[in-house]
């Protein structure tokens, strides 16, 4: 009897051993073999959360934050989060200068994501870019045209519409308007 347990507790502890073995290996392999979007998306909020800590935007991880956002949209291009992604890379974009970069993410939103719920914020962003920061008074106007023409309800087309109507002005030029228009001399 005593024969008998001494054999089953070696086995016990053989199965046991054999088992946390084959526990520890199915662990290393779901470490290893991370899901590419889940570690992208959680780059993706390690880097945003990075940039909201933040009084001052850190260029680096600013355009780690871009290329981040970029490979999303390459990668998953039909997931429902790819247009708020790209609408962020257009914000950070901005926000660090990179005004071809911003209007890229913003037609790339117009162009894929049609009933993206900031859609029409989206276009009138591209105007302003093209208005204000690329210097492309001919381009501008045809989108807040489109602006006013798709979304005619917008909160934008009043804006859009002004803009319009400054577009080529210096600001000298602007500035006598306005006094103008308030009577001043």
């Amino acid at each position: 009897m005593k024969r008998f347990k001494y054999v089953f507790i070696a086995i016990v502890t053989f199965f046991v051993a054999s088992c946390g073995s084959d526990e520890k290996v199915k662990e290393e392999k779901v470490a290893t073999t991370t899901d590419p979007k889940v570690e992208l998306t959680n780059l993706i909020k390690r880097l945003e959360g990075e940039m909201h800590r933040s009084m001052k935007i850190d260029n680096v991880i600013a355009g780690q934050a871009l290329q981040a956002y970029s490979d999303y949209s390459k990668n998953y291009p039909d997931d429902s989060i790819t247009p708020d992604y790209l609408f962020k890379a257009g914000e950070i974009a901005t926000a660090i200068q990179q005004y071809p970069q911003a209007l890229a993410n913003y037609q790339l939103i117009t162009k894929k994501y049609p009933n993206y719920k900031l859609g029409e914020e989206s276009l009138f962003l591209q105007a302003a870019l093209l208005d204000n920061f690329l210097n492309d008074d001919t381009k501008a106007k045809v989108i807040y045209e489109q602006l006013i023409q798709t979304y005619p309800k917008s909160t934008y087309v009043n804006d859009a519409k002004a803009a319009i109507n400054n577009l080529g002005k210096t600001d000298e030029q602007l500035i006598k308007e306005f006094q103008k228009k308030n009577g001043e001399k």
